[in-house]
């Protein structure tokens, strides 16, 4: 007979499955069940019919509301600036959507199809890098499938692809966002890594924990993701052998077919590089925080989404004289460079200004907004109601039970344990834990997106994972490798959520038998990175 304990857990566990499941906004059905369902257990226990523990006292009392306050500490450090690192979150999602209604992916493919028009199969190694782009640019993958979709489908299939072959190259890429950084599953796992990281250490007697943050995901997951770009173009390219070499890249944006020559090739794909690199590099070196390179992000996608070249080039030249001033010139120089650097910067002040005007006139700046203050509004409620289902979770010491639960389950199974390998038992639990936490995350993914999987399934599972010192789990390396499970997730057919966007933006054009077959060996790809990472952790720590 199941004990009181584990029947609470399930139930917790069911009523959250259910609300995901029922079709009613995540952040108000998941919150609001955890509520109810507490306040039930609260009710009966007042009644004297509550469920009891084995000395005869009752599991769940009244006074159990007061461990609900944390929430509102909770939300309000969602929003301070020197607090967590989600302020970045509508930065990034701003930037890419600036860069998508400017019409940086047709540009971009427009471009790459160009320059690898002379490669057999070069137009679906084109779609792919521009995937790869979107992924550094937006991090959201709705978009990137959605936009290569409608761009990239149309001429994969006048190219000679056909359906299944299109229909793979175009899903899979889309889901380079996932991994390629600055992604925004890379800010939401740093918050939660670090949070849930700091906890173990705390608990385990460790009171100086290392601190994670989104610049160590960022470099950490530079490898394997560059890992998956290349697999995914070998891939595009080995199916692609076949296709003729005219036709496979002029087609893509007839300026390649109409003096489509150096200056335009630059003007296309130069401009989007140079802002990812730059936003990429200030964020892996150093330079700046990731949210302080996301407002950079911002201001430079504006400028780009202006469409204006000379624009562009005095915003670059302003930049540069900037950043020589504030960082190169050494401190007794700059009193001299004051005034011209003060110039400098009124007038990039009027650059941005004029790009505000022009992106307003055209629709472009409207449009971002409003897609970003949806998902930001989206991703944020979710955030905050995973939160309240979480502690009203906790308050009745369900992560307690759980813990013991796959505690129990762990100690049992010598033969995983020693599959996984570790230099003692805590190391192989810990990996053991990290092994089924990948699984879980793949199934999942065919029902919950990644905003839920990472707020309430890492916060039950990782205190088994950094149970043991980073030394032995380093955290990055386990971070690194959620997210690319989340990634494998959302390409498993039938029900990965890639395939859903693919589908709503694709139409009739690819049958569903068809799409199948072209994601699976993509779905390969991904799961020999997965191998090649967890037996070489090297690839991901830096």
């Amino acid at each position: 007979m199941l004990s009181p304990e584990l029947l609470i857990v399930l139930l917790f566990l069911g009523v959250a499955v259910a609300s995901l499941l029922s079709g009613f906004p995540v952040a108000f059905g998941l919150g609001g069940a955890g509520l109810l369902l507490l306040a039930v257990l609260v009710g009966l226990s007042l009644l004297g019919l509550g469920p009891i523990n084995a000395q005869g006292g009752a599991l769940v009392d009244a006074s159990i509301w007061r461990d609900l306050t944390p929430l509102s500490n909770d939300v309000y450090g969602f929003m301070l600036p020197s607090g967590r690192m989600l302020l970045a979150i509508p930065l990034f999602i701003l930037m890419g959507f600036l860069l998508q209604h400017a019409g940086v992916a047709q540009a971009l493919l427009r471009g790459l199809s160009a320059c690898l028009r002379d490669v057999p199969g070069g137009l679906g190694v084109a779609v792919v890098l521009v995937g790869g782009v979107l992924a550094a640019s937006t991090g959201v993958v709705g978009a990137s499938v959605a936009t290569l979709t409608v761009i990239a489908l149309p001429s994969l299939l006048r190219a000679g692809y056909g359906e299944r072959r299109a229909g793979g190259i175009v899903a899979a890429s889309g889901t380079l966002g996932q991994i390629i950084p600055p992604s925004i599953i890379l800010l939401l796992l740093a918050d939660q890594v670090g949070t849930q990281f700091a906890a173990a250490r705390l608990a385990a007697g460790d009171f100086a924990p290392m601190a994670i943050t989104s610049g160590d995901l960022f470099r950490g997951a530079m490898l394997p993701g560059a890992l998956t770009l290349l697999g995914f173009m070998g891939m595009a390219l080995w199916q692609g052998r076949g296709i003729s070499r005219v036709g496979s890249a002029v087609r893509v944006g007839d300026p390649a077919t109409g003096g489509y020559g150096p200056a335009g090739l630059l003007a296309d794909v130069l401009p989007t590089i140079v802002l990812i690199g730059l936003v990429l590099g200030a964020i892996l070196t150093g330079l700046a925080d990731t949210t302080s390179a996301a407002s950079f992000g911002v201001v430079g996608a504006l400028v780009l989404a202006a469409g204006r070249l000379w624009l562009t080039a005095l915003a670059a030249l302003l930049g540069l004289l900037l950043v020589v001033w504030s960082l190169i010139l050494p401190l007794s120089a700059r009193a001299s460079f004051e005034i011209p650097a003060i110039v400098a910067y009124l007038l990039l002040l009027s650059v941005l200004v004029v790009a505000l005007a022009l992106t307003l006139r055209q629709g472009i700046l409207r449009a971002a907004v409003s897609d970003s203050l949806r998902l930001t509004a989206m991703i944020f409620a979710i955030l905050i109601g995973a939160a309240l289902f979480s502690l009203c979770f906790r308050s009745i010491g369900g992560d307690q039970w759980l813990s013991d639960l796959l505690a129990g389950w762990m100690e049992g199974s010598p033969g995983l344990l020693a599959l996984v390998g570790g230099t003692d038992i805590a190391t192989a639990q810990a990996r053991l834990a990290l092994l089924g936490l990948l699984l879980l995350i793949i199934l999942l993914g065919f029902v919950l997106e990644f905003i839920e999987i990472i707020v309430i399934v890492l916060p039950l599972t990782l205190p088994f994972v950094f149970a043991v010192p980073p030394e032995q789990l380093d955290p990055v390396w386990a971070a690194v490798l959620i997210a690319l499970a989340l990634q494998t997730s959302f390409l498993t057919p039938p029900f990965g959520f890639a395939l859903f966007y693919f589908r709503g933006a694709a139409g009739n054009r690819v049958q569903s038998w068809a799409l199948y077959a072209g994601v699976a060996p993509f779905v390969g790809v991904q799961v020999i990175v997965i191998v090649l990472v967890w037996l070489f952790p090297s690839l991901a720590i830096n």
